[in-house]
């Protein structure tokens, strides 16, 4: 089975065996809320750096994070795959910031997958001005 699938039963499972706290009530839909989807940071050429994104659950039923993709091999992401109605998650970036990169700008993204019907697809992004190789 492919990993969509896999994916679809263990989630269908967590949901099935789900506490009442995170049992949908009828009709009850997630609604997925970002303070700042765009992350202005100043970078250093040879270091990595990480920036937390915070998620906002303001639905009714669990918000599901489905899938996570970053948008070069110089990204890694870690987030919180469950979110309980009202509560918060977290979305981690990590870049690599690399030396060729000084003085330039960049821009760097992540996009979710999620269950929330009006924002099944939304983007986190970082971006900012890489220092001069030696500047302090």
């Amino acid at each position: 089975m492919n990993r969509n699938v896999w994916a679809g039963l263990f989630w269908g499972l967590v949901l099935w065996a789900a506490p009442p706290a995170l049992a949908e009530e009828p009709g009850a839909r997630p609604r997925l809320r970002v303070d700042e989807p765009v992350f202005e940071a100043e970078l250093r050429p040879g270091e990595s750096f990480s920036h937390e994104f915070i998620l906002r659950n303001e639905g009714r039923a669990p918000l599901l994070i489905e899938d996570v993709r970053t948008g070069c091999s110089c990204s890694a992401a870690a987030y919180d795959r469950v979110i309980a109605p009202g509560a918060r998650g977290r979305v981690r970036l990590t870049l690599e910031i690399y030396r060729e990169w000084a003085g330039r700008d960049i821009l760097r993204a992540v996009w979710l997958t999620t269950n929330d019907p009006e924002a099944a697809q939304a983007s986190l992004t970082v971006r900012g001005r890489v220092a001069e190789a030696g500047a302090q």
